[in-house]
């Protein structure tokens, strides 16, 4: 039954309320009651569409984020998101807003600010590919944030949203090992995407070898993968798994100290894989030095003659070259460098200072969750996949294509929502 169905003349059998629905517009879809609601499974669908275009390469060995089908999962989404949003909005459900823009404020002034660039140099400069589509992406994450409703459904959502997650990965991997090729890999720039969802599995399951099998996954991943960032991405997986492994052992009064020690740990690791590839790059994926360099080269360049807002998004969101007679055009492969070019320091602070309130936020619902092994699972999970999307987009230039944008900004801003939603409860403040 749903709000917009019609009244009986029969009496109905009097059940105890339901704790918060989503939406009245909808029923149940969960046959057990208190379920995910009808349009939060719209929402996870959309979502899920986003994710099998982004790893369309190693599962149909199409890269679908190029054709006319690249933003099929935006319009969804938006459709999706204006229902939900306005059933949670009808039955009082919903987050505060001022509490979602505490968190989110300088995402969306990092949107608007690349809208009004973009739209200026798209209908009035006449540039072809602008950076149009990372404002509307990134202008969804305070939907997605308020789309949670008040984190009483929140383990409903995190086992939704792990089940796809390794479902995605596992798909991803299958592809990869059918087309499998040595020396080359179609899971370039999926790699947090994959990881993720083996990493979800490893922390969520109760058997050893449940998590034994995720382990080698991610390590299958690392050989099949052969990219550096594939190999930075399985390596972060690897030292949270050790680290963490040791602090959850240890008493309490031992914690800080052991803390100090772990990150002495990992800046040794850090030294000596730096040292291995100086001394071994020969042996290991190049990264196409040569091209990568030059573009930085000309990024740097562009944002040094305007450092405080670069461009203003007011130019073209990549460069052309050319090789053999022919002419390429080619975005900066580093997204980090590309917000210094197109948006100076403003763009970059306003960035980063959003990601670190996301991160913070995360990081303390981690903390709050620790009797609940699934909540806890995903939190964990959540966190790793913003600091591997950040790893992975800092080499590579994934924040100019429509479902990597929606994928990385709708798990961002579900983890957050949910993550205030928890927070916000009494008995999580006094834990």
């Amino acid at each position: 039954m749903n709000s917009l169905s019609p009244s009986r003349w029969f009496p109905r059998r009097a059940y105890a309320p339901m704790r918060a629905p989503a939406s009245r517009f909808a029923a149940s879809g969960w046959p057990a009651r208190g379920g995910l609601q009808f349009t939060e499974w719209l929402l996870l669908g959309a979502l899920a569409l986003a994710y099998v275009e982004s790893i369309a390469f190693p599962l149909f060995g199409v890269q679908l984020h190029q054709t006319m089908l690249a933003h099929v999962p935006l319009v969804m989404t938006g459709l999706v998101l204006v229902l939900h949003l306005s059933g949670l909005a009808y039955n009082h459900h919903a987050l505060p807003l001022h509490a979602v823009l505490r968190v989110c404020w300088p995402f969306v002034l990092l949107a608007l600010f690349s809208l009004v660039g973009s739209a200026v140099a798209k209908w009035e400069l006449k540039v072809t590919e602008s950076y149009l589509a990372f404002g509307v992406y990134l202008a969804l994450l305070p939907a997605f944030m308020l789309s949670t409703s008040d984190g009483l459904r929140a383990r409903r959502w995190a086992v939704g949203l792990m089940l796809l997650s390794f479902v995605i990965s596992l798909a991803a991997l299958t592809g990869e090992v059918a087309r499998f090729n040595w020396g080359q890999t179609m899971l370039h720039e999926t790699q947090y995407i994959v990881v993720a969802g083996f990493f979800a599995v490893f922390y969520a399951a109760r058997s050893r070898a449940v998590k034994l099998s995720m382990f080698v996954l991610m390590v299958v991943l690392a050989v099949l993968n052969q990219k550096l960032t594939g190999f930075l991405v399985v390596g972060l997986a690897v030292l949270h798994i050790a680290v963490t492994a040791g602090w959850r052992r240890l008493d309490k009064n031992w914690r800080p100290a052991y803390s100090i020690a772990a990150a002495l740990f990992v800046a040794a690791v850090a030294a000596v894989a730096g040292l291995l590839y100086v001394e071994y790059r020969e042996f290991l994926p190049s990264g196409n030095p040569e091209v990568r360099l030059q573009q930085y080269d000309a990024a740097l360049r562009q944002f040094y003659e305007s450092p405080l807002w670069g461009n203003a998004y007011l130019s073209s969101s990549g460069e052309i070259y050319s090789d053999n007679y022919r002419k390429y055009y080619i975005p900066t492969h580093g997204d980090v460098l590309d917000l210094l070019k197109h948006g100076g320091l403003i763009a970059f602070t306003l960035f980063f200072l959003g990601y670190w309130k996301i991160f913070s936020l995360i990081h303390r619902a981690v903390k709050a969750t620790r009797d609940d092994r699934v909540l806890n699972a995903y939190f964990t999970t959540a966190r790793f996949f913003q600091v591997a999307a950040l790893v992975t987009f800092t080499f590579n230039p994934l924040l100019l294509k429509g479902p990597f944008l929606l994928v990385i900004w709708a798990n961002l801003g579900l983890a957050a929502g949910m993550a205030i939603g928890i927070l916000g409860r009494p008995e999580r403040k006094a834990a």
